[in-house]
């Protein structure tokens, strides 16, 4: 498994936090990284009073300001989301860096049919804020060849998304549907039985992060 390997010194993973947290919601992630030999580090923005775009040129400072050379991606859910903007900003191209492995973890690549829902209502637009308006209000964009790039959807329907939007389609993971998740260009797609939450907390999922970092493919 990817824990087993042997890290150069010189490789960092930026982890990525979501909607309304911080980036100690990524501390168990964090932690499983640093035991696999990574140089791992916490990346925490606005989430909700800052524009996507912003938060993209800090995540890219973040990254470039690190002293690994080559630097990997894990983000959840609106944090996957940011680290396809910084990329895209950035001709998916960091200044003085090696460009990893990415992973993003239910991320709401093709819209949101919870974020379209709650959007929909003055208050609902107020709490998801700049950065998941931003996304929403234009096209993904696409991930050119060359980027190695994996997807970890969750298909255990449990979380708020329900609530605000009752009719959400499965599979899900409580808040982002599977369909969701596509993103074109990807290397790996997988499917874990595990809810848009239980993403940053469960073992199995920072297991295949760790595959994909080492070998650019999950397990099966």
């Amino acid at each position: 498994m990817g824990e087993a390997r042997a890290v150069p010194v010189d490789e960092a993973v930026v982890c990525v936090h979501g909607l309304w947290l911080s980036g100690f919601a990524t501390g168990f992630w964090r932690s499983r990284f640093a035991a696999a030999g990574y140089a791992a580090h916490s990346f925490s923005y606005a989430t909700v009073r800052q524009p996507l775009k912003v938060s993209a040129r800090q995540l890219a400072e973040f990254a470039c300001a690190l002293p690994q050379r080559r630097i990997h991606f894990a983000g959840h859910s609106l944090g996957a989301v940011l680290i396809a903007a910084m990329l895209a900003e950035r001709d998916w191209r960091l200044p003085g860096k090696e460009l990893g492995r990415i992973v993003l973890a239910g991320p709401p690549f093709q819209g949101s049919q919870v974020g379209q829902s709650l959007s929909r209502v003055g208050f609902g637009r107020m709490v998801l804020g700049h950065a998941i308006a931003d996304w929403l209000d234009g096209p993904p964009p696409l991930v050119p060849a060359g980027v190695d790039l994996g997807v970890i959807a969750g298909t255990r329907p449990v979380g708020m998304g329900r609530i605000a939007a009752p009719g959400l389609a499965q599979p899900h993971d409580g808040t982002v549907r599977v369909a969701e998740t596509r993103v074109e260009g990807s290397r790996e797609h997988l499917s874990l039985p595990v809810s848009h939450t239980e993403m940053l907390m469960s073992a199995r999922v920072t297991r295949q992060m760790l595959e994909f970092f080492a070998h650019g493919a999950f397990t099966r």
